[in-house]
């Protein structure tokens, strides 16, 4: 195996697909414990000396005070296959690359003029991740010729946006107004496709609390099986809510309507009552 000095390296962040760089949190743990490790070999362009992976590594090495790290060297070639490499590399082993890294790995690829097979072939991504990464860059160039600030949105949120065609826009939209997270974006299209929220309104409530979108779901349930004791149970929830996207007197007209339903029924389980006590001779 052989050695290198990692000050002969040339570090290149264009091939690196981290979207932040190097973690220093990381950095500092590996750093730490840097001696008492028997660390993977760094992979290096051998022609252009270029780091493809271990950039974690070298910078705790350079943290650590030790210059001396195991190298692989790999014959990378073209731009292209160094950075591909270095995506396939860091989805292995290592700190993995997060989701939005994955996609955004996938588009750069996509851009270099690689095809889908041959991603999905080389970096061993699913098919269908790919195939989702190029519907979601196609919604952003939508937005891009439309002047929206929605070219911005992460990937992940766009592939939410890509499953409700007729809402994407109003989403989109509104989840940059109040730069709402890809999970946030997730809810709402969910409610939205399981027909639970509809209108603007509705999905700025469902894109700033997940708890709009429960009591939602529990009124929905209302429509089928024991409506009452269903009723009842989203009126205690709606009670003990700290939720903003539900107004005060939203609460108390639910809570006024429950107790005026739960007297009638009262009323009317009584004379059934005695109906019966009356017609078995009590």
């Amino acid at each position: 195996m052989d050695i290198i000095n990692v000050n002969e390296l040339v570090l290149d962040n264009s091939i690196n697909p981290r979207l932040t760089g190097t973690d220093s949190d990381v950095v500092d743990y590996y750093a730490e414990i840097f001696e008492d490790v028997v660390w993977p070999p760094i992979l290096v362009d051998r022609q252009t000396m270029k780091l493809i992976d271990g950039f974690h590594r070298v910078a705790a090495a350079k943290k650590a005070g030790k210059y001396t790290i195991a190298v692989q060297y790999v014959e990378g070639g073209e731009e292209d296959e160094l950075f591909a490499l270095a995506v396939k590399a860091n989805m292995g082993h290592g700190v993995h690359l997060n989701k939005e890294e994955r996609y955004k790995a996938i588009h750069k690829l996509q851009r270099m003029g690689w095809t889908n097979e041959k991603i999905t072939g080389y970096i061993g991504c699913s098919a269908v991740m790919v195939e989702k990464t190029e519907q979601a860059e196609d919604l952003r160039n939508k937005f891009r010729v439309s002047n929206y600030d929605c070219i911005n949105l992460p990937t992940e949120s766009l592939i939410e946006l890509i499953k409700v065609p007729g809402y994407s826009e109003d989403i989109a939209e509104i989840a940059v107004e109040i730069d709402a997270a890809p999970s946030d974006v997730r809810r709402a299209v969910k409610a939205i496709k399981n027909e639970v929220i509809e209108g603007d309104t509705e999905i700025r409530k469902a894109l700033m609390d997940c708890g709009f979108v429960k009591n939602r779901l529990e009124a929905k349930k209302m429509r089928e099986g024991d409506w009452l004791a269903n009723f009842s149970e989203l009126v205690d929830k709606l009670e003990a809510s700290s939720s903003t996207a539900v107004r005060e007197d939203e609460k108390q007209a639910a809570i006024n309507i429950y107790t005026r339903v739960r007297d009638w029924s009262d009323k009317q389980i009584a004379v059934l009552t005695n109906n019966f006590q009356k017609d078995i001779g009590f």
